[in-house]
């Protein structure tokens, strides 16, 4: 969608919202607008000593005021809950294209870039449709009626305010569109200041630990720097747009006033031609064209918050527009017999070359280790079985069916992986163990710990199963490691990935954990990634990966008798 039918899009369930909206915006700009015409018939009233018409126009004006107060407040209500209805949707939209889209968009952006969409360019945005909203809803029939309205006081006048009036749409175009490229870039800037806080906040331990606040200061204020000039520059452009058509109103305003005042002294000559003037006339004449210039200064006031508005909503719109992650697929599968890859090529840059020629197959119950030196393709690998990304040339099948034509949701529901990077979420234990299984029971869970070797060590927390945790207190890194075991184990998959999930437990627990796994992955397909080789000797297939390419293939005691890369790579770990 282009920005507009974006727009239309999420306005579009709200239209009766925004037709109520707009009846109560009538009712208030004619209840409004008739004051003054009533209070100058009033004062005209009071020069011909007509006190009984004087006063009903007083008594009429008063209702009409207090008429106007209650729907402008109904107006308000309602379109603050439409906007802020708007708001949510998008927002959930938002959420929900972040676990839609690819992998591989999703590490083309910036975190600080996706946090700011869901927080600041939606702040940015809320303000700014409630405020265009309002002014556009209150001000298009406040200018209509206004018309009207001096047409039936004066004509004449009324006919050089409509001819004089396009002076400051055109002066307040002129000023936007200048200052619309600025709050653009104004909201790319923004991102990346964001970016960097939410590093800083992620690695903060790093930070610290490296002596590095320094320079993690210093780069944020050299951002910060750009982003105050550049956010100066657009607020300083915006900003003329109000004085600079209020300037040309109130000019307006003074010569409608002169010719008036000169009308008055040619009353019965006007009146041949149905332009009679008065003292009254000229007041609710001069009054209207207060009334008729505001909608524009309003329109201008809001012009800052309706660029800023409308960049973030630019960035919203390019974000969702970004392709779902295709999947094809429209076979279920019941379970992976066996993972084979044929001739692959994958590249993350196609200038850099990374996987080629890849010839592999897993079979069921096979206990596959996966080594090589960093960069050589290992995560890379998995990746591809787990469709995270898919090869640029070549097949991947599972169960002997090219797995393109499986559903990724299919095959991901029967792979188990932990990683080195865990993840743990505000919550429970309990609910973290039981986040990928959550019909689990209780006794599941504690017996999935048991196995995971986290019981002890749960159950010396306060409130043990159901205290309160999350990803930065409460746990250290390898009592993390032992839930994302526990939450592998408790799901029970029949392939798990393990990749480096041992790496920050202690040797003891890595034992014991490493005796659980056998126990668990027994009749399973696993799949381990490993740097301590001393973890996968009993593997029943060693991949040794270099360059993208498998150089060396077969169990520990062959691969050592090869002597050759492995046993390089073995031997360096115990020297």
């Amino acid at each position: 969608m282009n920005t507009k039918e974006r727009l239309f899009h999420y306005l579009k369930p709200l239209k009766r919202e925004l037709l109520f909206a707009l009846v109560l915006a009538l009712l208030f700009v004619v209840s409004n607008l008739a004051q003054p015409f009533l209070l100058g018939r009033a004062l005209d009233a009071s020069n011909n000593n007509n006190l009984s018409e004087f006063y009903i126009y007083l008594i009429v004006s008063f209702v009409l005021a207090l008429l106007g107060t209650f729907f402008s407040y109904i107006f308000e209500v309602i379109v603050s809950n439409a906007s802020q209805k708007a708001i949510k949707n998008l927002r959930d939209d938002i959420y929900n294209h972040i676990n839609s889209i690819s992998i591989k968009d999703f590490d083309a952006k910036k975190r600080g870039d996706i946090v700011q969409l869901e927080i600041r360019d939606m702040e940015y945005f809320a303000g700014g449709v409630y405020a265009v909203f309002k002014t556009l809803m209150q001000g298009i029939f406040t200018i209509i009626i206004t018309i009207i309205m001096m047409c039936l006081v004066n004509w004449i006048l009324a006919l050089g305010v409509i001819l004089l009036s396009p002076l400051s749409v055109i002066m307040s175009y002129i000023i936007s569109h200048f200052s619309g490229k600025y709050f653009k870039k104004q909201s790319s800037l923004q991102a990346d200041v964001s970016s960097i806080s939410l590093e800083t906040l992620n690695n903060i331990d790093i930070i610290q630990s490296l002596n590095h606040e320094d320079k993690s200061l210093e780069e944020f204020k050299k951002k910060n720097e750009v982003l105050r000039k550049e956010g100066r520059v657009a607020q300083f452009s915006a900003s003329w747009v109000n004085p600079s058509t209020r300037l040309v109103n109130n000019t307006i305003y003074v010569l409608i006033g002169i010719i008036g005042i000169i009308m008055l002294f040619y009353d019965e000559k006007l009146a041949l031609v149905y332009a009679v003037m008065s003292l009254g006339r000229l007041s609710s004449f001069l009054s209207y064209t207060t009334q008729y210039s505001k909608p524009f200064n309003e329109i201008s006031g809001v012009a800052s918050e309706y660029e800023s508005a409308k960049a973030s909503f630019n960035r919203v719109n390019n974000f969702l527009n970004l392709k779902e992650d295709i999947d094809e697929g429209n076979k279920e599968i019941s379970e992976i017999d066996n993972i084979e890859f044929k001739d692959v090529n994958f590249s993350y840059d196609m200038n850099k070359k990374l996987i080629e020629h890849l010839n592999l197959k897993i079979n069921k119950g096979d206990k596959v280790a996966i080594v090589g030196p960093t960069g050589a393709g290992k995560t890379t690998l998995i990746n591809l079985i787990m469709r995270f990304y898919d090869p640029q040339s070549g097949e991947v099948l599972v169960n002997n069916i090219p797995y393109k034509d499986v559903k990724k949701h299919s095959l991901r529901n029967h792979i188990g992986m932990v990683l080195q990077d865990t993840w743990i979420f505000k919550g429970t234990i309990l609910d973290n163990i039981r986040y990928l299984k959550p019909e689990a029971s209780k006794e599941e869970v504690i017996e999935a710990s048991k196995k995971a070797h986290a019981d002890l060590f749960i159950n010396a927390m306060p409130n043990g199963y159901e205290t309160v945790i999350n990803a930065k207190e409460g746990l250290s890194e390898g009592e993390k490691q032992m839930i994302a075991i526990a939450r592998v184990m408790l799901l029970n998959p029949e392939v798990v990935i393990l990749d480096e999930a041992t790496s920050n437990i202690d040797t003891r627990s890595e034992k014991l954990i490493g005796e659980a796994f056998d126990l668990v992955l027994k009749n399973k397909t696993s799949i381990v990634i490993a740097h301590r080789l001393s973890t996968i000797i009993n593997a029943d297939t060693i991949i040794v990966m270099k360059d993208g390419s498998i150089i060396e293939t077969g169990n520990h005691q062959k691969l050592m008798k090869k002597e050759g890369f492995y046993y390089s790579l073995y031997s360096s770990q115990y020297k």
